[in-house]
């Protein structure tokens, strides 16, 4: 069996960490994460700010107009009153981020660029690099499910990405992990070993074609050096039955989702039970 990270190597998991940032409250739980994982990593933070070329690309069309709250009537869009809100936005998102940085005790650095906003994010983490998303963003359409930034880096396979929502933190509280003895499921495994804090559970959700093949995995995996002095909690779960694990994960309720899409579960399946589950996840 192939060992997992030695506890020497835990801290150097990522050497540096992208994190998207908009105000909004899934990216305030997203620098907040991210910040923590620079901490317990000793990895350099850089938060980007896109100003989105398509609002206004939009704001210069001839028919485009806007409703505010305290008017009836449509207006024409300000294109420089748009320029000054963008700023504005820009500046408050640096303020943020040198706060939490603060706290963090990290080195941070701050980029404004001016794009379609899931392409330069994408762009400014180069593969090495984490990634950290909110699950949603400003916008209403997509209050509920993936922003379409996390759809984009999703679909291009972006790794390691970290998906975030608010009320979770990135290292406080249990973790979860979908094992199933594959390269990838190794992988997440050590991940989780690296972020994973005294007092706190792990919980490997183990998938296998049969229930003697999952008691056998977790037989080698109580044997693992790397596991010693950890409490461990082991789930028994069907390999392809992937509503199975989406309700067992709501209902474990736990927080933080580890997991790889080099596994026995096909990619497609995968990235589906990332959309479908509301919590934390890190592909790794």
């Amino acid at each position: 069996m192939k060992l997992l990270i030695p506890p020497e190597e835990h801290n150097i998991l990522f050497r540096h960490i992208t994190v998207a940032l908009d105000c909004s409250a899934h990216s305030n739980a997203s620098l907040n994460a991210a910040a923590e994982l620079a901490r317990l990593m000793q990895a350099d933070l850089t938060g980007i700010f896109v100003e989105d070329i398509n609002l206004f690309r939009m704001a210069d069309l001839p028919f485009s107009h806007e409703i505010r709250m305290y008017t009836a009537e449509p207006e024409k869009i300000d294109t420089v009153q748009l320029e000054r809100s963008v700023k504005l936005q820009a500046r408050e998102a640096e303020s943020s981020l040198q706060r939490v940085a603060g706290e963090c005790n990290v080195e941070y650095s701050f980029r404004v660029c001016r794009g379609v906003v899931p392409t330069e994010v994408i762009a400014a983490a180069p593969d090495e690099d984490l990634l950290v998303l909110g699950r949603s963003g400003r916008s209403p359409s997509c209050r509920k499910g993936l922003g379409s930034t996390a759809r984009r880096a999703l679909a291009e396979g972006k790794k390691p990405l970290l998906l975030m929502r608010p009320g979770f933190s990135a290292s406080e509280g249990s973790l979860l992990v979908l094992y199933d003895g594959s390269e990838g499921a190794h992988l997440a495994l050590s991940t989780a070993i690296s972020l994973k804090k005294s007092g706190n559970t792990l919980h490997l959700l183990l998938l296998a074609e049969s229930y003697e093949e999952s008691l056998e995995m977790e037989r080698e995996l109580k044997q693992e050096r790397a596991l010693t002095n950890i409490a461990v909690e082991f789930h028994h779960l069907p390999l392809n039955n992937g509503k199975t694990v989406v309700r067992y994960i709501r209902m474990a309720a736990s927080g933080l989702l580890i997991l790889s899409d080099r596994m026995k579960l096909s990619r497609e399946s995968v990235h589906d039970l990332v959309r479908e589950i509301d919590y934390p996840v890190l592909l790794v």
